[in-house]
Order: C-alpha cells, then sequence, then structure tokens
C-alpha cells in the first residue's frame, strides 16, 4: 500500500542521517562519543555542506534543548518524536540536564534496532 511506501521513507531517512551524523562525527564536526554504539562509520565521504548542515542542525537543537531545560530547571519532558537512532538523552545526561521526563518515538523496527544496540 502506498502507506507502507510513506512509511519506508520515512525509515529510510533514519538510516541515512544516521550516517551522516556519524561520519560528520568522526571527521570531528562534534563531539559525540556516543554515536558509534549506534551506527557503523561508512567508508562513503559525505560531502562539506552535507556535514556543515548537520552539524547547524544538531548544534541547534541542542541549543534550544538546553536553553529550555535551564529556564524550566529541568523540570519538564521532552518528547523526541522520529528518535530514530539520536544520542541526545545521552548528551544530556553527560552534562547532568537531564529533564524529568525524557521519551523517544519512532516506528517499533526502529525503536527494537536502537534497543538492541543499547543491550
Amino acid at each position: 500500500s502506498s502507506c507502507d511506501a510513506d512509511d519506508e521513507g520515512v525509515r529510510g531517512t533514519c538510516e541515512d542521517a544516521s550516517l551522516c551524523k556519524r561520519f560528520a562525527v568522526s571527521i570531528g564536526y562534534w563531539h559525540d562519543p556516543y554515536i558509534q554504539h549506534f551506527v557503523r562509520l561508512s567508508k562513503e565521504r559525505k560531502a562539506p555542506e552535507i556535514n556543515r548542515g548537520y552539524f547547524a542542525r544538531v548544534h541547534g537543537v541542542s541549543q534550544l534543548i538546553k536553553a529550555f531545560l535551564r529556564k524550566t530547571e529541568c523540570h519538564c519532558q521532552i518528547v523526541n518524536l522520529g528518535a530514530g537512532m539520536d544520542t541526545t538523552f545521552w548528551r544530556l545526561k553527560d552534562e547532568d540536564l537531564l529533564p524529568s521526563k525524557y521519551f523517544e518515538v519512532d516506528f517499533p523496527m526502529i525503536v527494537t534496532r536502537k534497543l538492541h544496540s543499547i543491550k
């Protein structure tokens, strides 16, 4: 059905985004000691504009989340929709900036894969 095809396209963005982030981290765009546990490093190089784009997005979202957490003194909830292999939870934990509740939502297949990587 067309819904399954649409879902497959959305699930594919998880893989693509994860590979791009893993590559950008591997060449020093930002520090993320956790992504290596979820995503294997591909031999395929990514264009500098892709790396810069992911850096801008990861950095921007991170700054917004941290500002929100500081403003609420971490008495809040974060719901990460389409979380994929995102490592925000662990990076926030490293900075002692965890919210009261942190939820990740994604397709069951992706959640299962992430849980397997964590275990």
